[in-house]
């Protein structure tokens, strides 16, 4: 399967925002528990900054089809809640610039 970045078009309309968002939209974040990790294999904490695999499988919970909103593309706006069932996750390795890949220079 392919992989397709995630990363935010633009920060547009965000110019008086009180914080800039990060590149990437919150919801994509994952918060693995101690049960989770542990059914994954993982027994000590990894750094910040490394970067992981993972590979995953779900079920939609939700989807939403609206009129196309902000003009960005044709067609209508689509949005899913995909509730994960299955996962693993393999550790790659370190990102020299994690800061920036994430939030920017």
């Amino acid at each position: 399967m392919a992989l397709t970045s995630m990363k935010r078009e633009s920060s547009e309309g965000m110019d008086y925002a009180p914080y800039m968002p990060g590149k990437y939209p919150g919801g994509l974040c994952i918060y693995i528990d101690e049960d989770q990790c542990e059914a994954l294999g993982l027994t000590s904490a990894l750094k910040a900054g490394t970067e992981v695999g993972i590979q995953a499988k779900g079920i939609v919970t939700s989807s939403t089809e609206s009129v196309e909103s902000d003009g960005d593309d044709k067609g209508n706006d689509v949005s899913l809640s995909v509730q994960i069932t299955d996962m693993s996750l393999k550790v790659i390795g370190k990102v020299r610039d994690a800061a920036s890949i994430l939030y920017g220079s």
